[in-house]
């Protein structure tokens, strides 16, 4: 896996990719993704903070700002934190922010997601490298880990037919991937019904 160092010289950005939230309060995924981001902005304490994640209906608040409050109490400089508060999955978390604007950035997520997710961003014209957290809860051989796997593999699945046939082709793959997971983890729905919601 494609590791680069937080050099101030090198990098210009930090984003870090929303996922779950209760109420405000970030799941511990998502506080895990938040820890890390604090750790790297802390080497250096120069450079742009992006906090990427939308809201699904009925929540009060967007991944985006769950993610700067978290990050103001471990003392990231607000002036450096930007939120892009819209997207629910990792292409349309991406998709408002310019790429040179950003610069070269680190993009933190799970380590099981980080391939994936770089790889999007790479192909959107980000100047991506990642920087998966290290605290996940999701590390083998717990169950999260076999979804979080079995779920990126599906994703990188979609990713490539998209690549050889077109988006066409991978719509009804992602759909019929995204079916079976919420068949296996109920919780999935509403953020599968957002997704097609604004597919349309």
């Amino acid at each position: 896996m494609w590791r680069r160092p937080n050099d101030r010289h090198e990098i210009t950005s930090i984003l870090v990719l929303g996922t779950a939230q209760y109420d405000g309060r970030p799941s511990r995924q998502f506080a895990a993704r938040l820890r890390h981001t604090a750790t790297l902005w802390r080497q250096n304490e120069s450079q742009r903070v992006y906090a990427v994640g939308g809201k699904l209906p009925g929540d009060r608040f967007t991944e985006a700002e769950v993610a700067r409050e978290y990050l103001l109490k471990e003392g990231v400089d607000p002036d450096l934190i930007f939120l892009q508060p819209t997207g629910n999955d990792t292409r349309t978390s991406f998709d408002p922010l310019d790429p040179a604007e950003v610069g070269r950035v680190l993009v933190v997520t799970d380590p099981n997601h980080s391939y994936r997710a770089v790889r999007i961003a790479r192909r959107m014209g980000f100047d991506a490298y990642p920087s998966p957290t290290p605290h996940t809860p999701a590390t083998f051989p717990s169950k999260s880990f076999f979804t979080t796997v079995a779920h990126e593999w599906g994703g990188i699945m979609v990713l490539d037919v998209s690549a050889v046939f077109g988006q066409r082709a991978a719509d009804p793959l992602e759909d019929a991937l995204r079916t079976v997971q919420a068949w296996l983890r109920p919780s999935r729905r509403a953020r599968h019904e957002e997704l097609r919601r604004l597919r349309k």
